[in-house]
């Protein structure tokens, strides 16, 4: 039985990913969240040899961006299981891969993210028993008057031999990159359509009462969602406000303390001039100045200089006070 494995990316969970890679300053890692499905084809061909072939594709729905490098492993390329255990507390189960932005680099990956490939395999292998697990290297490059930017990325995985090797991707609205008959979609076991044709029952022939019957659990199942959409849109606006009046408490907060601290520097330094005036006082009284009287001729007063009768008539006046 032939094998064939390929990743399926719609256009929005592209868009995000990009978009994320984009804003981070220089690189970035996360991990791809979505679903693996296999399906069993027999296709048509002119030989009359068995075509059966088990067909997996990994469906990609959205990405989770990790807030810094090199945060789940080593420099030695090996996983910190405890870290991972932490930040995938909740979804590790719908975790298909991991990806790799550098900017302005190639995106052939480095023997580092090849042990890392390996040791999230082994990771996640214990949680969803798939050793279905992918890796997506992206990278991107600018033009001189930064009006252009070029993205590329390519998927691909250790497989058994632990080689890497890449896997062809198909991306919603970049074209076909096969020529051949169109296929359906595949819808996973838990997608939202399965769990509303669950939901419904529909155990009738008539193709009318059928599509009714769909269409009113889609109807459903839409008021379900929009209310809890808008509940969680009130609950955001609730933190928001909460934030807001917790950001202006801290405000006043700061300026208070910032207030405080600037009242006591100041009055700390009043004080030390206070007490260096005192000391100067008190070392002025211990030491008196001493006067040259021999240099009492030659004072000015009023920036002039004094007549000779004038000096003798001061001269004599000192002399006689001291």
């Amino acid at each position: 039985m032939a094998y064939t494995e390929k990743v399926s990316l719609s256009g929005t969970a592209l868009s995000f990913l990009m978009y994320e890679c984009v804003n981070s300053c220089n690189s970035q890692e996360g991990f791809l969240i979505g679903e693996v499905t296999s399906e069993v084809t027999n296709h048509i061909s002119d030989s009359q040899s068995d075509n059966t072939r088990l067909d997996t594709q990994i469906v990609i729905r959205t990405v989770l961006p990790l807030p810094s490098v090199s945060l789940f492993y080593l420099p030695t390329g090996k996983i910190k299981e405890d870290v991972l255990a932490e930040v995938l507390s909740n979804t590790a189960s719908e975790v298909v891969g991991w990806y790799k932005y550098r900017k302005n680099t190639n995106i052939k990956p480095t023997f580092r993210d090849k042990l890392i490939s390996k040791g999230l395999q082994k990771y996640f292998e214990k949680h969803h028993g798939k050793k279905t697990f992918v890796t997506c290297n992206l990278s991107n490059r600018s033009s001189s008057s930064g009006s252009t930017h070029t993205f590329t990325y390519r998927f691909g995985k250790m497989n058994c031999l632990d080689m890497y090797e890449y896997i062809e991707d198909i991306t919603a609205n970049l074209g076909e990159k096969l020529n051949g008959y169109r296929k359906s979609l595949r819808h996973s076991p838990h997608s939202i359509f399965n769990k509303i044709i669950k939901e419904s029952n529909i155990h009738n022939n008539n193709t009318n009462d059928a599509i009714l019957s769909i269409q009113e659990a889609v109807n459903v199942r839409l008021v379900k969602e929009a209310r809890l959409a808008a509940r969680n849109e009130s609950t955001i606006k609730e933190l928001e406000a909460e934030i807001k009046q917790m950001s202006s408490i801290l405000s006043d907060k700061l300026s208070t303390e910032l207030q405080t601290e600037y009242n006591r520097i100041t009055e700390e330094k009043f004080m030390n001039r206070e007490v260096e005036m005192a000391q100067a006082c008190i070392e002025a009284i211990k030491n008196p100045p001493t006067v040259n009287h021999l240099n009492a001729v030659n004072m000015k007063v009023n920036n002039h200089q004094l007549d000779d009768d004038d000096a003798v008539s001061v001269y004599n006046n000192q002399y006689a006070f001291i």
